[in-house]
């Protein structure tokens, strides 16, 4: 099949239709598959091709490059050294997301406070209850 022109091709109406989308992501196999279901696996992924998967090159500076960021000290997004603390990164500090965390947990308490008097309930679930109680005080 050929690739697809930029912009594609209008396919034709009914027995006149041909596929304008070109070749997509190879048919893949199933590894270990029981009687039959390579043949169907097969045939649900030549129903409908998958579009081709975009290749990610990662923009990564090797060590033994030169930086792209000459001006930029190398402390910068950190709370030490020259260069923009991490405020600049827009995350919360540990603390605080601890905080939220804990407030977020605050309205299930209930729930785990019956879970952890159940006669099903692990000592490490319970552990993790009476953590919780005295975290939320």
């Amino acid at each position: 099949m050929a690739a697809p022109k930029k912009p594609a091709p209008v396919s034709g109406p009914g027995s006149l239709s041909k596929r304008t989308d070109g070749p997509g992501q190879p048919t893949m196999t199933m590894p270990n598959a029981a009687y039959g279901e390579q043949k169907d696996f097969s045939g649900i992924q030549g129903a409908a091709k998958m579009a081709e998967a975009p290749s990610i090159v990662p923009n990564i500076t090797r060590l033994d490059e030169p930086t792209r960021r000459p001006d930029e000290p190398v402390t910068a997004g950190l709370d030490i050294g020259p260069g923009a603390s991490s405020a600049v990164l827009g995350r919360k500090s540990t603390g605080e997301q601890i905080v939220d965390d804990l407030e977020r947990l605050r309205k299930y308490m209930p729930m785990f406070e019956r879970y952890a008097q159940s006669d099903i309930t692990s000592g490490t679930m319970r552990s993790f209850v009476r953590y919780l109680r005295s975290q939320l005080q």
